[in-house]
């Protein structure tokens, strides 16, 4: 679970954060739970949300990140190569580094597995910017990772 929290915030003390919540809402809600073999699923929501929670408190907006750096990248570079040079902690690390709109975007559709519009729904902002969002954060993680090897 800690895993989670470090993917949704920018820094080390905002995931201790996330995670001391989190369980504490674990704990106040646990009677909540209805079926005791959904307890990992259920878990894993109370994470997520506590982060995006965390994010909203925080002020940052999707709107804010800058994404006039973004350059283009040559094709020739074998990403899947350089991939497998990168350990989960260096990956955990360029994930954190993206702007936050992006970072949130791309921590629930491609590791958590939301919809475009159940994220959409959740960030309160549309289907097109949640892919707009999603396109630009595989496109900056991409190229750091290029330019890491």
């Amino acid at each position: 679970m800690y895993s989670i929290c470090m993917r949704y915030s920018s820094c080390k003390e905002d995931a201790d954060d996330i995670f001391q919540e989190a369980f504490y809402l674990i704990y106040k809600r646990i009677d909540q739970l209805k079926k005791p073999e959904a307890l990992s699923g259920w878990i894993k929501k109370i994470f997520i949300n506590t982060a995006l929670n965390n994010l909203k408190s925080k002020n940052e907006s999707s709107t804010s990140d800058n994404l006039d750096n973004i350059i283009n990248y040559d094709n020739d570079i074998n990403i899947n190569t350089a991939m497998s040079n990168l350990g989960i902690e260096e990956l955990t690390t360029l994930i954190q580094n993206l702007p936050s709109g992006c970072r949130k975007v791309f921590n629930m559709y491609v590791i958590d597995g939301y919809s475009h519009g159940e994220i959409a729904n959740k960030l309160g902002i549309s289907t097109g910017t949640s892919k707009s969002q999603l396109h630009d954060g595989r496109a900056i993680l991409k190229r750091n990772i290029k330019n890491k090897f």
